[in-house]
């Protein structure tokens, strides 16, 4: 009897935990860390001491947002003419007007791309108007950048007017077709001649005087530039 009580007592010393008859000694801050917690009637985990890393990146202050988006436009070339981002409303008008069509380019611009300097092209031509009374006449036009033109029409036979060249000019436009066309517009602006560009150094006849020929006639480009200088007092006309 006495040794079933003695195992109890002993039994129910083992459950207890290590330092539980060792409290720790009065102390004013220890008592306050007690009752401030509970700790005196309620079990209280306190995790150990560490730091805390914050995982997130940080949000970007205004002014590195105002630097991103200035160095993007600069990038993307959408900046203003003193190098400042281009508003969001005129960025989006210019990318939703990428898919409208181009603008055709001025005339001046696809004469310069085809003729950049002055060329004089040579070739012999039948006299398609009835009214020429001739059979054949040798064509000598010089076209120049500036959209101005120049012809001289002499008669290879015996045609009444054998002896007096035809000078005249003009303004001429070309196309942005493949191969691109020529025309020639006479002062009365009603086209004159019109020709496909065959090689760089050849014009091929493809009306003239509103009539189509059914052969190829060809003027071909010269070594040397004829400025066809009977017409040099003339007042030039006024091209586009």
């Amino acid at each position: 009897m006495v040794l079933a009580g003695t195992a109890g007592i002993v039994g129910c010393a083992e459950q207890k935990q290590a330092g539980y008859y060792d409290p720790p000694r009065a102390s004013t801050v220890t008592d306050a860390q007690i009752m401030g917690t509970g700790a005196d009637y309620r079990n209280v985990v306190r995790a150990p001491s560490q730091l805390q890393f914050d995982l997130k990146a940080p949000t970007p202050s205004q002014q590195q947002q105002v630097e991103a988006q200035r160095a993007r436009a600069i990038q993307e070339g959408n900046t203003t003419e003193d190098g400042q981002p281009m508003p969001q409303t005129a960025v989006a008008s210019s990318a939703g007007d990428s898919s409208a069509p181009a603008q055709p380019r001025s005339p001046n611009a696809s004469e310069r791309d085809l003729v950049p300097q002055p060329q004089t092209y040579m070739g012999t031509l039948p006299c398609f108007a009835a009214g020429m009374e001739c059979e054949a006449q040798r064509i000598t036009l010089t076209l120049a950048p500036n959209g101005r033109w120049r012809g001289r029409s002499a008669y290879l036979d015996d045609a009444p007017n054998r002896d007096k060249p035809l000078a005249e000019q003009g303004c001429w436009t070309v196309t942005d077709e493949k191969p691109p066309r020529v025309f020639l517009i006479g002062r009365d602006n009603n086209v004159r001649a019109e020709f496909v560009v065959a090689a760089n150094n050849v014009l091929r006849l493809r009306a003239i005087a509103g009539v189509t020929p059914s052969l190829n006639y060809t003027l071909t480009r010269q070594p040397d530039l004829d400025p066809i200088n009977e017409l040099a007092k003339q007042t030039p006309p006024q091209c586009p």
